[in-house]
């Protein structure tokens, strides 16, 4: 019984768990079974890819910052996982956007330190780092091909998918 309960253990210490501003961030999966999978692998279930959320909080240190990085991660995460819901996660995207003009709106310093096409190259970048993503992300960006959006979207704190410590909400 000791051999089993130590051989248990051994992994438990290889991948131990690191805390980031009291944010418990899941273990660095390991590259090779992490990229063999569109959706890579997601031990906290936030719909963020592990390797990404720890990216997020070891480079991004405000927690808005972070909240929004998440927030974007997870809507691209969440649009390559069944690109016949599509329209649906278009949604995702104006809610990230809403929640962006809001915070720009809020926070003098937000708007001089934040710049969304910057920062979503980045996330883009780390989200779709195998050619399987990259091509899932590009076939959801062609269910949209010919279609003209002429929507507004108003700044708006609910959309919002984190709190004040950018930490992500239970999304449905």
């Amino acid at each position: 019984m000791k051999k089993i309960l130590f051989v248990l253990f051994i992994p438990f210490l290889l991948y131990a768990s690191e805390v980031i501003n009291g944010h418990i961030l899941p273990p660095e999966p390991d590259p090779k079974i992490n990229n063999a999978t569109l959706l890579g692998i997601d031990v906290n279930h936030n719909a963020v890819r592990d390797d990404v959320e720890r990216w997020i909080y070891k480079t991004y240190k405000h927690p808005i910052e972070r909240g929004i990085m998440l927030q974007n991660a997870h809507r691209l995460q969440t649009q390559i996982s069944d690109i016949s819901k599509a329209h649906e996660y278009a949604k995702l995207t104006d809610r990230s956007l809403s929640c962006e003009y809001y915070l720009e709106k809020t926070y003098e310093w937000f708007k001089t330190k934040y710049e969304y096409s910057i920062t979503s190259k980045e996330v883009k970048k780390m989200q779709f780092n195998t050619v399987e993503r990259h091509i899932a992300y590009q076939k959801y960006n062609a269910q949209f091909d010919g279609e003209v959006f002429d929507e507004i979207i108003e700044p708006n704190k609910e959309n919002c998918l984190f709190d004040e410590n950018g930490t992500l909400s239970d999304i449905e």
